[in-house]
């Protein structure tokens, strides 16, 4: 597999709060970013719902006679089910290449952070599946890490830590330009109606927002979570002679994004939020 990420219980807590924290803070608090309206008998698709805390949240505000599914390669993260209503399902499938038997079926398509999974072809078909699956008229909403870290003035540990992720997407096939080209992937798959926005944020972002457990996540803690649970492939690209290197540099990382804050530079990295229509008429 060329995904680098763990498939662990540390991984779902993760998970759970870089996904809560994107739509805070990215997404303006809004699970559907897009202009929809919901009838009873509608479906909505998550691709590589993970934990499928997106569904989990949006199933709060919405009746029960709107169907959810959460499609995964890898079902390891799957709430259990008794810890959701009966209106959600869980499915192991790639994003790559969904049932047959799904044509002009959802309503809408949430897929959130594919950037460490799939290589360009694989971006195509995923768009490709995506386009054939929603109804007419049905959106797409995306959400990916990018376009830009300020590396210019981020200092040396932060910048050898993101060249180091660079070439891990790049010894495996992985795009990790995707807010360059995901226009490009739209408009030839023939979606309409694409629109993209940037959302640049501070490394303190959010700071304050509290998930169940209390626990503090601002934009840099999501950041050097997600560093942390890259480790592994990080370390394979051997631009760190050891871990205990790699540890010392993401600490030295942490104390240049303090510095950043501290000297109130702004915003560090952004992201990119993407969303498209199938035409009404196929």
């Amino acid at each position: 597999s060329t995904y680098f990420l763990p498939s662990d219980e540390e991984e779902r807590v993760r998970l759970n709060r870089q996904n809560r924290f994107l739509t805070k803070n990215v997404c303006d608090g809004k699970l559907i970013c897009v202009p929809l309206t919901l009838l009873p008998g509608d479906e909505i698709l998550e691709s590589a719902t993970g934990t499928g805390i997106w569904l989990l949240d949006l199933a709060k505000d919405l009746p029960a006679t709107i169907s959810l599914t959460g499609i995964d390669i890898e079902s390891h993260l799957f709430p259990f089910h008794d810890h959701h209503s009966p209106n959600i399902s869980f499915l192991s499938h790639s994003v790559t290449d969904l049932p047959k038997s799904w044509d002009n079926k959802f309503k809408l398509i949430n897929q959130r952070l594919l950037t460490p999974a799939l290589t360009r072809e694989q971006w195509k078909s995923a768009i490709g599946e995506a386009y054939r699956v929603l109804t007419p008229g049905g959106w797409i909403q995306l959400i990916e890490a990018g376009p830009e870290i300020k590396l210019d003035h981020s200092g040396p540990n932060m910048t050898r830590i993101v060249n180091s992720l660079i070439a891990l997407h790049d010894m495996r096939g992985l795009v990790h330009d995707l807010p360059y080209i995901v226009d490009q992937l739209l408009t030839n798959a023939g979606f309409i109606n694409i629109q993209r926005k940037t959302v640049s944020l501070s490394p303190r972002a959010g700071l304050g927002n509290q998930d169940e457990d209390s626990a503090n996540y601002d934009h840099q803690t999501i950041f050097s979570l997600f560093i942390k649970a890259a480790k592994k492939g990080l370390l394979e690209t051997h631009s760190f002679e050891s871990e205990e290197e790699f540890n010392k540099a993401l600490k030295e990382t942490e104390k240049e994004w303090d510095e950043w804050a501290l000297a109130g530079r702004g915003a560090l990295w952004s992201w990119t939020v993407a969303y498209a229509q199938k035409p009404e008429a196929v």
